[in-house]
C-alpha cells in the first residue's frame, strides 16, 4: 500500500508564486518590510535569509546556489549588514535576528518565534564554511517545505511531470538518479522521510517513479512511500510472533520506552517488558535514537474506524545476546534496511571506557550566534592629499613669492601682511595634521581592540568545539554503559515461575511481613544489606485492616515506606514529611505519648497533592522498636 501524490496543503499555491530570484534588502524600509512578512502567520513558503559578513561586501554563502537547490519551495533573501541589518534586528523577535554573516531558514508559521531551535542559526567565517552552511540551509529549507505540505515539483499544476528513474548512487543526503529519458536528477532526503537517512531508503539500481522538477532537476518520490498502515502491514508480514527484530528508540521515560518497528509504527513498552524489573529507571538503560533488539509478541486487537486491527507488541528483557536478529524492514521494494543491526554487546564491552584523541571531532557546522553587529563600512584610512591647508577667509596666496628683503630696507606693509598670512597657513596646517594624527591613533586603537575581540571569539569558538567533542564522547560512553547494564540485567538469574498476583498467606500479618521483607530485599542493594538490616517490628491490631481499606494500588508505597522507617532512612525522604503527632492542632500542643509504655506516635505522608491523601501512623517504643499502627486519611489525626 502506498500513498498517492496529493495537492499542496496551502490553498492556491503554485511554484510560480515562490520568487525565483534572490531578493536583496539594502535599506531599513526594505528590512522592516521583510521582518513583517516573516512574522505573517499566513506566509505560504519558507524563507532563507543570508546576511553579509562585516568588512565583506558579499556573503560567504552563495545565495544563487542555495536558490538553485530550493527553487519553487523556498525564497532566498540577502540582507546587507549595517543599517539594514540593524533595522531588521529591531523589527524581529529576540533571538531570531540575522546579521554579521549569519544565515537561517524561517519555516512557515510562527512556531520558530517561541522555539528558536526550529530556525537554527548558521555562521560562515570563510568560503569553505560557506559551502557547508549552504548545505545546511538547503536541508533546513527542504525540511520546512515538506513540513508545510508543499509539493516537490516546480512545474505548473496543469502539467505535472511524472517520470520513472533508476538510482545511480547515494552521496550524503542526496540520491543521484537517471530518468527514463536519460536526464540526471536528485532525490533530497528532506523530501522523503526526514527521520530516515536516504541511504537507508534508496540503493543503487532501484526503480523509482516520482514528480520531476525540470528546473532544479529534483525528483519527488513521496508518492511511493508507504503510509503508517502500509508500514504496519510490512512489519506484520516480516516479523511473526517470536521473531527478534531490530527497533529504534524514539522516546524513553522513567517507566516506558517507545520503540519503532518502522518509522511510523511506534510501540510503547512498559518497564516490566523492557527490563524485567518494576523498579528500574528506563532512562538508565536506553537512549533516544539507539537501535536495540526486541522480541515480537502476538498483537493486541484494538478498535478502529475500519474494524478491529492488531496492534504490535514487543518485549526486550527476554532477548538473549546469542539469538539471531532479523533484518530491518525495507520501506521500498529493492531498498536497503531502514535500520542498521543493533550494537553488539561484545564490541561495546571490549571498547575502552573513554574515547581517545583519535576520535573524529563533531561536525564543525554548529549553529552559533554571531559575535556582534557592524555599524557600517569602516572609515577610509587617511593618506597623502587628505590634509588640506585652508587659508583664512578672504585671503589668497600671492601668485609669485616676493623678493627677499635686504638687511637695510625697512619692512613694507605688503611684506608684513604676507608674513602674517604665511604664519596663519602654517598654524592651520599644523592643526589639521594634529587632527589627522589623532584620528590615525584612534583608528589604530580601534583596530587593536577589534583584533583582540577576534582572538577572543576564535578562542571561544575553539572552546565550543572542544566541549562539543567532549559531549559527544560522553554520549557514546552513556550508550555503551546502558548496553552493558541491559546485558547485566539479562544475565541475572530469573525466577522459573511467574510471581503470583494473589496473596501467598491466609494470615494478613504473615502476608504483610512477607511483602515487607521482599520489598527490603529489592530496594536495599546487596552491599548495603549488612549496613541497613531489617529489624524486628510489631504489627498493630488495626494495621492490616486499614491497609486493605486503602486498596491494592497503595500497597507497594506502604511496603516501601515501612521498610524505610524500619531501616532508619525515612527522615531522608523530603516527600514523606515525617513528624511526630501532637494531641491538638496547635504547634505548641504536647506530643502524643502512649501511657502504658511511653511509645511516641509518628506520622508519614504516603501521598501529596491528592484529595484525602493517605498517611502512615506508627509508634516508636522507648527501645527504638517500631509498631505499625494504621493507614489513615489526611484528616484522621488519631494514632
Amino acid at each position: 500500500m502506498t500513498r498517492t501524490p496529493t495537492a499542496p496543503v496551502v490553498d492556491a499555491l503554485t511554484s510560480a508564486d515562490v520568487p525565483t530570484s534572490v531578493g536583496r534588502v539594502r535599506d531599513p524600509d526594505e528590512a522592516e518590510a521583510l521582518a513583517a512578512r516573516l512574522q505573517d502567520p499566513a506566509r505560504a513558503w519558507p524563507v532563507v535569509v543570508v546576511s553579509t559578513p562585516r568588512e565583506h561586501g558579499v556573503p560567504y554563502v552563495d545565495p544563487d546556489r542555495v536558490l538553485d537547490d530550493v527553487r519553487g519551495l523556498a525564497e532566498v533573501v540577502v540582507v546587507r549588514t549595517g543599517e539594514a541589518s540593524w533595522a531588521f534586528s529591531h523589527a524581529m523577535p529576540p533571538g531570531t535576528q540575522v546579521y554579521g554573516g549569519a544565515s537561517r531558514v524561517y519555516p512557515v508559521g510562527l512556531d520558530w518565534v517561541h522555539d528558536v531551535g526550529r530556525s537554527p542559526l548558521w555562521f560562515a567565517y570563510d568560503d569553505a564554511e560557506g559551502t557547508r552552511v549552504r548545505d545546511r540551509l538547503v536541508q533546513d529549507a527542504l525540511t520546512a517545505a515538506a513540513a508545510a505540505g508543499l509539493t516537490g515539483s516546480a512545474s505548473t499544476p496543469d502539467s505535472p511531470a511524472t517520470v520513472g528513474a533508476t538510482v545511480l548512487g547515494v552521496v550524503g543526503t542526496r540520491a543521484l538518479v537517471r530518468t527514463d529519458e536519460g536526464t540526471t536528477a536528485q532525490v533530497a532526503q528532506e523530501l522523503t522521510l526526514p527521520i530516515v537517512p536516504v541511504d537507508r531508503l534508496l540503493a543503487p539500481g532501484m526503480t523509482l517513479r516520482g514528480v520531476l522538477d525540470p528546473g532544479a532537476q529534483r525528483l519527488d518520490v513521496r508518492g511511493m512511500l508507504p503510509d503508517s498502515a502500509a508500514q504496519a502491514e510490512l512489519a506484520r508480514q516480516a516479523y511473526p510472533p517470536g521473531t527478534v527484530a531490530p527497533v529504534q528508540v524514539h522516546d524513553v521515560t522513567t517507566d516506558e520506552v517507545v520503540l519503532a518497528l518502522a518509522p511510523a509504527v511506534p510501540v510503547r513498552v512498559g518497564r516490566a517488558a523492557a527490563s524485567g524489573s518494576e523498579l528500574e529507571d528506563l532512562r538508565d538503560l536506553f537512549s533516544v535514537g539507539e537501535v536495540v533488539a526486541a522480541r515480537v509478541l502476538p498483537g493486541r486487537p484494538v478498535p478502529g474506524p475500519a474494524g478491529p486491527r492488531l496492534r504490535p507488541d514487543l518485549s526486550l528483557h527476554d532477548v538473549a545476546d546469542t539469538e539471531d536478529v532479523a533484518a530491518a524492514l525495507s520501506l521500498l521494494p529493492g531498498g536497503p534496511p531502514w535500520l542498521p543491526a543493533p550494537t553488539a554487546v561484545a564490541d561495546s564491552a571490549s571498547s575502552p571506557d573513554t574515547t581517545t584523541d583519535d576520535d573524529p571531532p563533531a561536525d564543525r557546522d554548529e549553529p552559533i550566534d554571531p559575535a556582534g553587529e557592524d555599524d557600517g563600512p569602516p572609515a577610509p584610512k587617511p593618506g597623502p592629499g587628505r590634509r588640506p591647508a585652508v587659508p583664512p577667509r578672504g585671503r589668497a596666496l600671492p601668485a609669485t613669492p616676493p623678493p627677499p628683503p635686504s638687511d637695510t630696507a625697512e619692512p613694507s606693509p605688503a611684506r608684513s601682511e604676507h608674513r602674517v598670512l604665511v604664519n596663519q597657513l602654517e598654524l592651520s596646517v599644523h592643526e589639521q595634521r594634529a587632527r589627522a594624527d589623532a584620528a590615525e591613533q584612534e583608528l589604530a586603537e580601534s583596530r587593536a581592540a577589534v583584533r583582540q575581540l577576534e582572538l577572543e571569539v576564535a578562542g571561544l569558538r575553539d572552546l565550543t568545539r572542544e566541549q562539543r567533542d567532549q559531549v559527544e564522547r560522553l554520549r557514546r560512553d552513556v550508550e555503551r554503559y546502558k548496553t552493558r547494564i541491559r546485558t547485566a540485567r539479562k544475565e541475572r538469574p530469573r525466577a522459573e515461575e511467574p510471581r503470583p498476583t494473589g496473596p501467598l498467606f491466609l494470615d494478613p500479618v504473615d502476608q504483610l511481613r512477607y511483602d515487607v521483607r521482599r520489598t527490603w530485599a529489592q530496594i536495599v542493594h546487596a552491599e548495603e544489606k549488612t549496613r541497613f538490616p531489617l529489624p524486628e517490628y510489631d504489627v498493630g491490631p488495626a494495621f492490616c485492616a486499614s491497609l486493605a481499606d486503602a486498596g491494592r494500588g497503595l500497597e507497594e508505597k506502604v511496603h516501601r515506606a515501612v521498610v524505610l522507617v524500619l531501616v532508619g532512612r525515612a527522615p531522608e525522604i523530603a516527600g514523606y514529611e515525617l513528624h511526630r503527632l501532637r494531641r491538638g492542632d496547635g504547634g505548641g500542643d504536647p506530643y502524643r505519648v502512649r501511657d502504658h509504655d511511653g511509645a511516641q506516635a509518628w506520622r508519614l505522608s504516603l501521598q501529596v497533592n491528592t484529595p484525602q491523601a493517605r498517611r502512615l501512623h506508627y509508634w516508636v517504643l522507648p527501645g527504638g522498636r517500631v509498631e505499625l499502627s494504621r493507614v489513615v486519611l489526611h484528616d484522621d489525626v488519631e494514632p
